[in-house]
């Protein structure tokens, strides 16, 4: 069908065949009625809200769908508020709308939703309870991204465009399954010392890693740090870019005892 529309669910709910997944992907079906619309599901780790906001910004800046792609983020950790929660209370729900004419509808939490925010048109909060369920995004949020995915914006709040929404910067964003760990660094930095060793630390671990200029520019079983893979092009111009730590033929992450999204990096030149 020419006028098929893709939704991409990003959640933290364990791997892609964890019940949750199930459930969700049925409801957001249901709620959405309609057989023009395509689901797919991405799995990040628990409570990451940087490795949510990662993979959404790589898959929804980088979209060449434009208005046919819709996405329903949700990792909700709970941690704008440390207290006891009433009726499993927890962050709201929000909009984004990007330059390419992809919308999502996420969970406000954490750095969810601040690695899109200089490709955004429009970002607001939603008219949506943020409580009354253990399970929001499968009770609550699923009729809410519904209405959105079928033009209909009655939810509307306040629009927080303006706040400062800054990603990291100086750490793991997001490990993927070979263990390469894809990092927020400033790639033109590194680069200055292409062919030379540094001293990297990540969760207290150190290990000497060789800058190249690809992940495959040292030997089997050696260290890299490079350009990787994963960036975007923002609306003025801009190219962001990732750095990535590599093992060749192994697994980087386990030598810094597989750090989540946020943790720190630092780095030196070794004489």
């Amino acid at each position: 069908m020419k006028d098929r529309v893709l939704v991409s669910i990003i959640a933290d709910y364990g791997h892609l065949h964890d019940l949750a997944f199930a459930e969700v992907r049925q409801r957001i079906f249901a709620e959405l009625n309609d057989d023009k619309f395509v689901i797919e599901t991405i799995a990040v780790p628990a409570f990451d809200t940087v490795a949510t906001g990662f993979v959404l910004a790589q898959t929804a800046i980088n979209s060449r769908l434009t208005k046919k792609h819709k996405f329903f983020v949700n990792t909700a950790p709970r941690k704008d508020d440390l207290k006891p929660r009433t009726a499993n209370a927890g962050e709201g729900l929000a909009y984004a709308k990007l330059t390419n004419g992809v919308e999502i509808v996420a969970v406000d939490s954490g750095h969810s939703m601040s690695f899109i925010r200089d490709a955004a048109t429009e970002m607001r909060g939603l008219k949506v309870s943020a409580e009354g369920s253990q399970f929001r995004s499968r009770d609550v949020f699923a009729s809410a991204f519904a209405k959105i995915a079928h033009g209909n914006y009655e939810d509307f709040g306040s629009d927080f465009m303006a706040e400062n929404r800054e990603a990291p910067k100086d750490c793991v964003c997001y490990t993927d399954g070979y263990g390469n760990m894809k990092c927020a660094l400033d790639v033109d930095a590194l680069m200055a010392h292409k062919g030379r060793d540094v001293m990297v630390t990540v969760n207290n671990c150190e290990a000497i890693v060789r800058v190249a200029d690809g992940i495959f520019g040292v030997a089997d079983g050696q260290y890299c740090l490079s350009p990787g893979s994963s960036g975007w092009k923002l609306p003025n111009g801009k190219t962001v870019r990732f750095a990535e730590i590599v093992k060749r033929g192994g697994n980087a992450a386990k030598a810094f005892e597989l750090p989540a999204g946020g943790a720190q990096i630092t780095w030196k030149v070794l004489a």
